[in-house]
């Protein structure tokens, strides 16, 4: 593994050793006073870069967040307890410290990466068409198209680039808007997909046959123009016939079918995925659904429900 893709790949956890391991150092020689108002500067600096991290996507999971969390919740409390700083105990801590983290990550990145070989690609190479897209609206073979763009997608996370602009090309960025899909929404899909397992490639598959259709039947190729701001959506408390979460759903499924998602919303979201499966559905039948019933809320509750049992 190369010096730069240590660094892409665990930049904050070194960054984190190196404060962690320098400020207990530093307290050998400081007075308690001192101690303890730089435990406090250095802790909220950390605690900024954490926050910093968790916005570039550093973090792989909850869990992976918590325990960098917890080093520097450590480093503050030892700065407020413990009187004096005298010996090189702390080594053993940054020891610990570095082994359960590096130790984790590490795993993640290797069930990730099975995740992506599983899925038939390698690191080797880049399976599907090459070239350019444009003008692959019609293409018969649009499919096999987008799921190589999404392995690629995949394979793109893996080695650290975690935004819409890194993970995707121009080429397969155009190629996706002629699918009527943004690089936002399918980084989104693979994002999740890496961390939590979910939605995989056959539901995101299914969701863009949805949405092409759409796209191709009633809008004719051609986007709205659109862009819906968070505001415009139901609360997440916000219930209809004592379901939570419904009516934000099905607004947030007409938003999809019309490729009308602001940046910061997901169709198929850790809120949706337990939803869908409460109500004995999946994600690509309930944007049928939606699809299907157009702008009658009704017919959508009644039909959902019953399919739930709830009737």
């Amino acid at each position: 593994m190369s010096i730069f893709r240590i660094w892409r790949d665990g930049w904050f956890s070194l960054l984190l050793l190196a404060a962690y391991v320098a400020t207990f150092n530093a307290w050998l020689f400081l007075p308690r006073e001192t101690v303890v108002l730089s435990g406090y500067g250095v802790g909220l600096i950390l605690l900024g870069l954490l926050v910093y991290a968790g916005r570039r996507r550093y973090f792989l999971n909850f869990w992976d967040r918590f325990w960098h969390a917890t080093v520097i919740l450590d480093l503050v409390i030892e700065a407020r307890v413990i009187p004096q700083h005298d010996h090189l105990g702390f080594l053993l801590c940054a020891g610990a410290f570095a082994v359960v983290i590096g130790g984790y990550r590490g795993w993640l990145f290797l069930r990730a990466r099975s995740k992506v070989a599983s899925l038939g690609f390698s690191s080797a190479g880049e399976p599907g068409v090459s070239g350019p897209h444009s003008g692959m609206t019609f293409h018969p073979g649009w499919e096999e198209e987008f799921k190589a763009v999404y392995r690629r997608g995949a394979e793109a996370w893996t080695s650290g680039r975690r935004s819409p602009s890194t993970m995707f090309s121009a080429a397969d960025g155009a190629f996706l808007a002629n699918l009527g899909c943004s690089t936002q929404e399918l980084f989104d899909l693979v994002d999740d997909a890496s961390v939590y397992g979910e939605p995989d490639l056959a539901t995101t598959l299914e969701l863009q046959r949805l949405r092409r259709g759409y796209f191709l039947d009633v809008q004719g190729g051609k986007s709205s123009g659109f862009r819906a701001s968070m505001s415009d959506l139901p609360s997440k408390a916000a219930s209809v016939d004592g379901i939570a979460w419904l009516p934000r759903l099905i607004v947030k499924a007409r938003l999809k079918l019309r490729g009308e998602m602001p940046d910061d919303l997901m169709y198929g979201c850790g809120g949706d995925r337990p939803f869908v499966r409460r109500m004995k559905t999946t994600l690509p039948d309930f944007l049928r659904l939606v699809r299907d019933c157009g702008d009658d809320d009704r017919r959508i509750v009644d039909t959902l429900k019953g399919g739930a049992g709830l009737r």
